[in-house]
């Protein structure tokens, strides 16, 4: 088998491999590992798209965001910028005092 037909069986079996159930998968691989004549664990490789010298993407770290609306984010950061930028604390217990005056103001 050629490099070039090898490459475009590859990409067929590859489609097939990516929808395939857990039992399908077993089937694909053992056709492919003995059409190509290669092991088990590279043929998993290849057909999962496995690049063996790329930095992986780094992940986000910390747990997901809680606050993402701009209905909240918006109004909240005026009134921490408009009380000199509190900490955390602080602004909590701002809050309650500025939430009146703000709900006048919109």
């Amino acid at each position: 088998m050629s490099p070039r037909s090898k490459q475009e069986y590859r990409k067929a079996v590859h489609l097939r491999y990516k929808n395939a159930s857990r039992n399908e998968k077993t089937a694909i691989l053992d056709e492919f590992c003995a059409t190509c004549k290669c092991h088990r664990k590279h043929a998993i490789r290849v057909l999962k798209g496995f690049k063996r010298f790329t930095k992986p993407k780094p992940k986000k770290r910390g747990p997901k965001p809680t606050y993402r609306k701009d209905e909240i984010i918006i109004p909240l950061k005026r009134i921490w910028l408009a009380a000199n930028l509190p900490c955390s604390k602080r602004l909590k217990a701002i809050l309650p005092i500025w939430m009146p005056g703000y709900d006048n103001q919109v």
